[in-house]
């Protein structure tokens, strides 16, 4: 009986450690995703001088072919990657559209990309979509 209590009590200290990492974990590489999808775009605008036109959400735009691996699959929530221009606020932005993902593990995303707060900077969340924005 002693030992099966024991156990609990290390669990009950194991698990919440475990989700925080977790948590942690999935923040940076959704963190990560943004910024290797904001640098693919920012070096086709340097090449080409003019962003990509606006896409719906979970497609790659064409002249982005082969430059975004894994941006036309679901994320790791369940969400879709897409790619703003003119649209959601931003003159240029990659988004992460819908609502699947916890708000708790995007204002990490927050503070590692920006400011730590949804509602302003350059990282923010809109209506069905969390924004970082390029222009």
């Amino acid at each position: 009986m002693i030992v099966v209590i024991i156990i609990g009590l290390l669990a009950s200290l194991a698990i919440p450690a475990f989700l925080r990492v977790r948590a942690s974990s999935y923040a940076s590489r959704i963190a990560n995703d943004y910024r290797l999808y904001r640098d693919a775009f920012e070096i086709y605008y340097v090449e080409n001088g003019v962003w990509p036109a606006d896409n719906n959400h979970g497609h790659i735009p064409p002249e982005m072919e082969g430059r975004l691996p894994g941006f036309d699959q679901e994320s790791p929530s369940g969400d879709f990657w897409d790619w703003d221009r003119n649209a959601a606020g931003a003159v240029a932005g990659v988004s992460l559209y819908g609502e699947k993902t916890d708000e708790a593990v995007m204002v990490r995303v927050d503070e590692i990309l920006d400011d730590g707060d949804l509602s302003t900077g350059k990282f923010y969340h809109g209506p069905t979509r969390y924004t970082f924005e390029l222009d």
